[in-house]
């Protein structure tokens, strides 16, 4: 205590209703006084026994310079696996990165090496190693870890012999939420249960163990080979790591949800209330009152038959007799219940626009219908929202990280990029008509308008045309069908005189 004590004194006072007659007290250098039972109770609190003991985890991560989660990942993936609007917005991303195809072009000005395509082929076909995971499964993967964690994380590994010595070639997905950054960020470990397993940042020289992350050097791995009772050493494979720009962490990133926590929760409160509401709602929906004189078994019986011989869609016309004595009275009272099948639903479009905003994602990507305020879409404008913000900036970061890191340093080519497919937002009906309008004025031909479909030409496509319906001003349509009868007998009258003289 930070007030030294002077000496104890006992304190008299005249018993008074509710009052305990005698109290100890402590007297202060500075003319306090402190109940006794007071200075008892923080004794006994500052007595009482704590363990100090971490988890294995944090030792683990405290011992090796392992920088911790900024919160709790796994929580984040329980969210996701709860609330549908959170799960379709997570994996419609990837989708629309990945799951328009990729391409792989020559770098402007450079001519093609059939060697440098032969690896980067060989590569895409292989990375999946020993483990059936395709090429791109591994980057749509990291995709969803970005959209619901907010880092993900590739494994990398390079052959040790033969003509492709140093060159990478195997590429997995690592789970974000299973592995944490080294202070240095220079590597990073795995921990799964006991299990744990390092990598190094991909293009560090320097190898690592696999085992305990510290630094091992090419004489140690022969001495480790020669020596049969030696503690086994293994080089770690690197990682190429990703974030999401975060600013409380300088080692993790931050997924676009986190604002949007509580908007998930709620959702999943909502369900889980409207559940509860159909399995077992707390109000019944009736009260029956047996009166008089009733055998002790009757009340079970009506309890039986109203729990089970009327339940379902089968028994919905069943009726239930009831024969009372004279002496008994049988009482079917209805109570007060709220029709429950709409809850929150104001609530409930709320919470889910507010993740939806946080992605940018238009509700008609995942399967939801709307119409703007005045009874139009607004899918065209939301979607081109969507595409320049979320889409576009996530397709250049893979096409970065695949083209530098995997082609250039990994594969030593330097000839080609690699390029992912755009998302086509067209709205095709809109410009179906808008074509056909400008073929009808003649602003377009029909080969200008195959040309822009990337669908071949035919020989008679370049020809203009103008509706015969149109009619120039101040002339009347009588006029104007006339004049197309004359143009049209005058043609032919010229092609049967050229017949005529065998032309």
């Amino acid at each position: 205590m930070a007030k030294s004590i002077k000496k104890i004194k006992q304190v008299e006072k005249e018993p008074e209703e509710s009052w305990i007659a005698t109290s100890s007290y402590l007297l202060t250098t500075k003319g306090g006084l402190i109940p006794v039972s007071t200075l008892k109770a923080e004794e006994a609190k500052e007595d009482k026994a704590k363990s100090k003991q971490l988890k294995e985890e944090t030792i683990y991560l405290e011992q090796n310079d392992l920088i911790p989660h900024p919160f709790e990942a796994g929580s984040l993936l329980f969210l996701k696996d709860n609330c549908s609007y959170f799960d379709a917005c997570v994996k419609q991303i990837a989708k629309d990165v990945m799951g328009q195809g990729f391409t792989i072009e020559l770098r402007e000005g450079l001519k093609d090496n059939n060697k440098e395509k032969e690896r980067i082929l060989n590569f895409i076909k292989n990375s999946g190693g020993d483990r059936e995971e395709t090429f791109e499964e591994t980057l749509e993967r990291a995709l969803i870890d970005w959209s619901c964690i907010g880092w993900w994380g590739w494994e990398v590994s390079r052959a040790t012999k033969g003509k492709n010595k140093g060159f990478v070639n195997g590429l997995w997905h690592v789970p974000a939420q299973t592995f944490y950054v080294h202070k240095d960020h220079d590597k990073y470990a795995q921990i799964r249960g006991n299990e744990k397993a390092w990598f190094k940042r991909f293009g560090v020289e320097d190898d690592i163990d696999l085992y305990t992350g510290k630094s091992i050097s090419e004489e140690e791995l022969e001495e480790e080979k020669a020596d049969l009772d030696k503690k086994k050493i293994e080089r770690a494979n690197e990682l190429i790591f990703y974030r999401n720009y975060y600013p409380q962490s300088d080692y993790y990133g931050a997924p676009n949800i986190l604002p949007s926590v509580g908007s998930v929760m709620g959702l999943i409160g909502v369900r889980d209330f409207n559940l509860s509401f159909f399995d077992n709602y707390g109000v019944p929906a009736a009260l029956i009152i047996l009166k008089g004189r009733w055998d002790k078994a009757s009340a079970k019986k009506i309890c039986d038959f109203l729990d089970v011989e009327i339940k379902g869609s089968d028994n919905a016309h069943k009726t239930m007799a009831i024969h009372p004595s004279k002496d008994s009275e049988f009482i079917f009272e209805k109570l007060s219940a709220e029709v429950r099948e709409g809850s929150f639903d104001r609530y409930q479009v709320t919470l889910r626009n507010e993740v939806l905003v946080v992605y940018k994602m238009p509700p008609y990507r995942i399967g939801i219908a709307e119409e703007g305020s005045l009874g139009g879409s607004t899918a065209s404008e939301s979607t081109r929202i969507y595409v320049s913000s979320v889409v576009t900036p996530l397709e250049k970061v893979v096409e970065r990280l695949v083209t530098d890191k995997l082609f250039v340093e990994g594969l030593n080519v330097k000839n080609y990029t690699f390029n992912l497919n755009e998302l086509d937002i067209r709205d095709l009906d809109s410009i179906a008509k808008r074509d056909r309008l400008y073929f009808e004025i003649g602003a377009l031909t029909a080969n200008q308008i195959l040309k822009r479909q990337g669908k071949e030409t035919y020989a008679e496509g370049d020809q203009y045309h103008v509706s015969s319906a149109f009619v120039p001003v101040g002339q009347e349509p009588a006029e104007k069908m006339n004049s197309v009868m004359v143009a049209a007998l005058e043609e032919l009258k010229a092609k049967v005189n050229a017949i005529a003289e065998g032309k």
